[in-house]
Order: C-alpha cells, then structure tokens, then sequence
C-alpha cells in the first residue's frame, strides 16, 4: 500500500509506502524470522492458477498479493509486489511454478505495495505488458506517485524517501518504550522493527515501471483453456479498481477490494464500494483471491465485509444530520461489534482495526454523507 509518509502514519502504513526499524547512524536491526511471515510464498489454487502471499496475512508493512494466472503462450500476473526486493523474491517464485514467460502483468490499483516490484518483474521478462486502467494509469503517471523515480533510479528521490522512512522509525520505538502494552503487542512491534529493516533493503534503487496498455471497462486476455476478463466494476478501495475475473475457473482476483483479516478503509468511497462488491458477488466466485490474505472458498468474507461498510455508514449518517463535526465522529462510531467479527480480542490486530479501518473510514463515510470529495494521493 505506497502514498504520504505522515498525514497520520497509519495512514503511511496502510496505504503502503513503508516504515523502517533503521534510524540513519543507528545499529542495523535483526532481519525477518520464519515465523514472522514477511516473505511470500506460493501456493496452488486451482490448476494454473498459484497465488503468492506473505504467510501471516496481517503485517504493518504489507506487501501485495500477486496471483499467477498459466495460458497457453504465457504467464499472467496481478499485481507486481511492493518493492524491488519483494519483485525478484516474485520472479523467483514465479519461475519455481513455471518455464513459461510473464506476459502481461494487470495492476488492480496504484498503491505502492502492489507495484512497486514491477521493475523488477518487467527486467526478468522486458516484453511484457503492463495493463491497467485508465484511472489507475493516470494516479501512477501523476501527483499520487510523484515521489518516486520513473525510468531509473533517481538519488534526490531516493533520499527524500529514505528520509520519509527515518522519520516513521520513531514510531516504533516510542511504541516499544511504552510500558501498558500487552505481551502481544510488543511481540507485534518487535516483528515490525524486523520486517521495516527488511523492507529499507528491499527499497534500494526503488524504480516505478509504467503501464503500457490501458482500459476503462473490460479487457479480455483469450485463451483457450484460462481466459482472463480484466474489469473494472466501479469505484471502491480507489476510484480505478481493477479486477480480473477467470470465468472459467470460477475464480476473481480482487486487489484491496477485498483484504483479510482487516480492510483498508483510507481515502475510499463507501457507497460505491458496497455496489462494486455486489456486482463481483453477482458472478459468483467459487474462489476469491484478495489483494492481502489466503484465497477464499465462498462469499462470507465478502458478504462480511459489504455489512461493514454498511454498518459504518450507517453509524456515521446519523451524526453528520446532527452537525456532529468529523472529529467528534470518530470518537463516537462504536463499530465494537463488526471488530469483533474481524479480529475477535488480540490486542495487535484491534489496535489496527481501529487504525486501519474505523477511524480512516469514519472519515470517508463522513465525507460522502456531508458531500465532501473524497481524494486519492498523497496531497
């Protein structure tokens, strides 16, 4: 998930530009452990079909699913990874699965933990495409990615960025030198200042490869035996989401549409979002491959998140008619409940429910109710 540094920094977090662990002139931190699940691996999901993710599916500096899609002259991708590291660990994997070359890789949405590994997928395989919608195309072109260097690397850039990334360590460490925190939070932010050091490796010589083709509604990749529909239903986790439907195979990558075990709720567009989630239900999946987590077999998922959209809608309408300012919104949305479902009662991840999902969607329910714009980028 790429986009501002510090609005908030869980607004860094989870639109995915990244933290790191490694103050400038401080000891470098440990690296990833197994067990902490940063580093993706593949699993099959159906017959040439493989899906790549981080084995812990909840981690504060996410990186994006991709899903690996075999047709008869080549591989398709969707998405690209959030880092050049995470990119070639994805070419590794990719090869692993299959000799055939990536074709194209279709981008669901320009946060940076979905294509900030393209550079190194498009220098393993030059020839392949890069497909996105036109909405998607023009936030990655202009002011949403303006941070990042296009083409090559760029050594301003990339020093304003490692900047960005020192600032955020302070996060962490004030985080840690509290003493009310639970067991499993400190275990939580432990693992964080591992994965944050991993993720300033991985954002060496960070490079942001450009779409090469287009599309506003529908685009169909043929094959005989896999054919793949790209579409773009509507607005929803951003105003050009793309997803690709494999109607044979009854399966549909989804992007941030659909994220588990928490949704990301910054900068998204409440209403429209319950439409798009319906209309992909309309199809009926068999499975359902989200931009963060395992593939899923069903709809609950879905359906549970379309209530929770739903759910904060609903608590937040009532108190804009009220003249209740967003501040105050967000200290009074009790969605106690709905996190419940999500998380149950682990500390580590109710933390960022609230940070991931009530308090930056109160905030975008807030401004579809007042009429406020809703906007993407890093402002």
């Amino acid at each position: 998930m790429a986009r501002v540094v510090h609005r908030v920094l869980v607004a860094v977090l989870a639109v995915c530009i990244g933290l790191s662990a490694v103050a400038r002139g401080s000891e470098p931190a440990p690296l990833p452990t197994p067990q902490d699940g940063y580093f993706q691996t593949i699993t099959r999901v159906v017959d040439g079909v493989w899906l790549i993710a981080q084995p812990q599916p909840f981690q504060v500096q996410p990186i994006g699913n991709v899903v690996v899609i075999e047709q008869s002259d080549g591989l398709v991708l969707i998405d690209g990874g959030g880092s050049p590291g995470a990119g070639r660990r994805i070419v590794e994997l990719v090869r692993s699965v299959s000799g055939k070359p990536v074709k194209a890789v279709a981008i669901t949405h320009w946060h940076g933990d979905h294509v900030l590994g393209l550079s190194a997928i498009v220098q393993a395989w030059p020839a392949a495409e890069i497909i996105a919608t036109d909405i998607t195309d023009a936030h990655l072109r202009g002011r949403s990615m303006k941070a990042y260097p296009k083409g090559a690397p760029d050594a301003t850039l990339q020093a304003a960025f490692d900047q960005r990334l020192d600032g955020a360590d302070g996060f962490v460490r004030d985080s840690l030198a509290k003493s009310d925190l639970s067991a499993r939070e400190r275990e939580g932010f432990e693992a964080a200042q591992r994965l944050f050091a991993q993720y300033r490796k991985d954002t060496r010589d960070v490079v942001l490869a450009l779409p090469t083709r287009t599309f506003v509604d529908t685009l169909k990749l043929d094959d005989a035996t896999r054919p793949v529909e790209l579409r773009h239903f509507g607005r929803g986790n951003t105003d050009g989401d793309l997803v690709a439907w494999l109607p044979r195979q009854r399966v549909m990558a989804t992007g941030d549409l659909l994220v588990a075990p928490i949704p990301f709720g910054f900068n998204a567009y409440p209403a429209d979002w319950q439409r798009t989630l319906r209309a992909m239900q309309a199809l009926r999946p068999a499975v359902w491959l989200p931009g963060h987590g395992a593939a899923m077999r069903g709809d609950a998922y879905v359906s549970r998140v379309i209530d929770l959209i739903g759910h904060t809608r609903g608590a937040v309408a009532p108190l804009v008619k009220q003249g209740v300012t967003l501040d105050e919104a967000k200290k009074r949305v009790d969605l106690s409940t709905d996190r419940a479902r999500f998380v149950g009662d682990d500390p580590w991840l109710v933390r960022w429910f609230d940070r991931y999902w009530t308090q930056p969607f109160t905030d975008a329910a807030w401004r579809e109710a007042t009429g406020e714009p809703i906007e993407q980028g890093e402002g």
